[in-house]
């Protein structure tokens, strides 16, 4: 992805895309992350190949934000003795990009990892604080969050009157089954014509969203 990578995000990136490892360290995240950028826009790259669907514009602010942000995330799973105000303090840091498809999708390339990490957080301590910051953010990043079950007020304003990110959202909706994530009228429209009669392929899903048709 990129000529050796010297910054610890920009490895962290690096392995995360290529062999879909995590690599951390017990330190905090030096401040010096500017070729972490380069790897980020390969990655948006290459998801644009991979998806095939007309995505937003790439916002490098928003998407460096989110590495940071699951960068500490994966260090506090993996490091069990980083205190809660480390935690909570690295999670409430706000975007610096406005809500929109483009932060939405730039947000994504990384934070799209969030459902398996939450999982393996979740297993080795479901009573940890920082699971309910995982929670958290994944209320507020739906469209990278589908799989988390038990969210309560899910917004897809941000989002969803996009038209490839509202595919990527529904397609995402089926695959981890997540019937959860039903109920926005475009999407269940998109996926009631998805389905159509083949109703078996998520026999789930396609009764929640035929349920009064």
């Amino acid at each position: 992805m990129t000529t050796n990578p010297a910054s610890e995000l920009a490895l962290f990136l690096k392995g995360l895309a290529e062999e879909g490892r995590a690599v951390v360290s017990s330190q905090p995240l030096a401040d010096d992350v500017g070729d972490a950028l380069s790897v980020l826009c390969r990655m948006d790259a290459i998801a644009r190949d991979e998806f095939v669907l007309v995505l937003p514009t790439f916002t490098p602010a928003a998407a460096l934000w989110a590495a940071r942000l699951f960068y500490n995330l994966c260090q506090f799973t993996v490091c069990r003795d980083i205190g809660e105000e480390r935690v909570v303090a690295a999670c409430r840091v706000s975007c610096p990009s406005p809500r929109g498809p483009e932060t939405d999708w730039s947000v994504d390339l990384v934070l799209r990892h969030l459902p398996q990490l939450f999982q393996l957080a979740r297993h080795l301590s479901n009573a940890d604080p920082l699971v309910d910051q995982m929670k958290q953010i994944a209320v507020t990043w739906p469209l990278s969050s589908v799989g988390i079950a038990q969210l309560e007020n899910v917004q897809v304003d941000s989002f969803i009157s996009h038209s490839g990110l509202c595919r990527l959202y529904a397609d995402r909706i089926v695959l981890e089954g997540d019937t959860s994530r039903l109920g926005n009228t475009r999407v269940d429209e998109m996926l009631r014509g998805d389905f159509g009669v083949h109703r078996d392929l998520a026999p789930t899903l396609a009764a929640k969203l035929f349920a009064t048709t």
